[in-house]
């Protein structure tokens, strides 16, 4: 019953952990009320991908060491405080640069390996299922955001208010939530034999090398999309109900596709459903500035473009912990996850500098859709994963 009940605490964390998600719904209350232009209010999500992305990598060595509790409670104490203190700020560009595009998402940074790693090593039969679980609330959370978000911006309430009472609510419930983290005494295992994890070892390795060229762009076009997704809406002459609705549209699948990436994963060998999941994204971003023409054409460009964007956090954090072992998780996955930020920083900031410059998305999702295509064939011809044999569990001592 313990471990259920570690499962549920860390689907509570990342439902607080993802809120940065839903940053597309306050967009067009950042430039109507504080005067932001598009890119301003995308470098600030830009830059947030880019410290989440950063303290990961810190923070997936740190919990290796320290444990998941530490971590994930003074990450979600900063992250918390930083929504808290903007909401008390002018709401300059400067101060939310500061405080949402760096120190909350280093709170997040911080912490967010920690339930994964957790529910891992309590689950190490189920490492896809219970990885898509787990991260399943980092894509939920935004659903539940933007649905608040905009209910409260169509109550006239200020952005910079909204901010503050997510701040308070995110502390509590991260405070609460960790105190439930805790690794086995005794892990039981079925991983691939020990890996050399140092950095200098692991980028040159070629299933290393194989799965950053599949994540890496897969993370580029999802990051273009959810953090310019109402916007693209209402550049498509779609109504501002519609393309609002469409953050929660995204947020839905980003949530339902992690559960159903996690599945499949299960059934299936890992490089078959990576390669699946990446063909599925040049697809979707290369034809979705032409068959966009309405409502209907949109939100189902929504729905799959959310659902592709889910397999990123489900199917290489499986991978990893199958050819590297789960206790080495938080070093090698958080090495990989460096893609996560320079794709944060480079994609929705270009472009909403392209639409500035343009005033069409058009060339971005080019842009984009073909780097995907090309990595297709490079994830095929470079990803030679390891074979491992699944192994009757067994009880062994936690390495240190």
């Amino acid at each position: 019953m313990h471990k259920y009940l570690i499962l549920i605490a860390a689907v509570f964390i990342n439902l607080c952990l993802g809120a940065g998600y839903s940053w597309s719904t306050f967009v067009p209350a950042l430039k109507e009320t504080l005067g932001f232009s598009t890119a301003q209010a995308q470098s600030v999500f830009g830059i947030g991908a880019l410290a989440a992305t950063f303290m990961i990598f810190i923070g997936g060595r740190v919990q290796d060491r320290l444990g998941p509790r530490i971590p994930a409670l003074i990450g979600g104490i900063i992250f918390g405080s930083s929504y808290i203190l903007v909401g008390y700020s002018s709401g300059s560009y400067a101060a939310l640069l500061v405080l949402i595009g760096v120190l909350a998402p280093a709170g997040v940074g911080l912490a967010y390996l920690c339930p994964i790693a957790c529910s891992m090593k309590w689950f190490p039969n189920h490492k896809s299922l219970v990885t898509g679980i787990t991260v399943a609330g980092f894509g939920g959370s935004a659903m539940i955001i933007s649905q608040l978000g905009e209910y409260l911006l169509s109550q006239q309430v200020n952005v910079l208010t909204i901010f503050k009472y997510m701040g308070f609510g995110f502390t509590a419930v991260l405070i609460i939530a960790t105190m439930f983290l805790k690794n086995p005494a005794l892990i039981p295992e079925n991983d691939a034999p020990v890996a050399n994890t140092k950095i200098s070892v692991i980028i040159r390795e070629r299933k290393f090398l194989g799965l950053l060229c599949g994540i890496f762009p897969c993370f580029c076009a999802g990051l273009m999309v959810i953090g310019n997704i109402k916007p693209f809406g209402l550049a498509m002459n779609l109504e501002a109900t519609a393309a609002g609705a469409a953050v929660t549209i995204i947020a839905l699948f980003n949530t339902a596709g992690r559960l159903t990436w996690g599945f499949i994963g299960s059934i299936m060998e890992g490089k078959k459903v990576i390669l699946i999941s990446i063909i599925s994204t040049a697809v979707v971003i290369l034809a979705a500035p032409f068959v966009i023409k309405n409502n209907v054409t949109f939100y189902v460009f929504t729905v799959l473009a959310g659902f592709n964007f889910s397999a990123c956090f489900v199917l290489y954090a499986a991978e990893i912990a199958n050819q590297y072992g789960a206790d080495k998780i938080g070093t090698v996955y958080s090495t990989l996850f460096l893609s996560n930020g320079i794709a944060g920083f480079i994609a929705p900031t270009l472009a909403g500098r392209i639409f500035d410059s343009t005033g069409s998305y058009l060339p971005a999702f080019m842009i984009f859709g073909l780097l995907a295509f090309a990595a297709i064939f490079m994830f095929y011809f470079i990803y030679k994963p390891t074979k491992t044999e699944k192994l009757e569990p067994g009880l062994i001592a936690p390495r240190l």
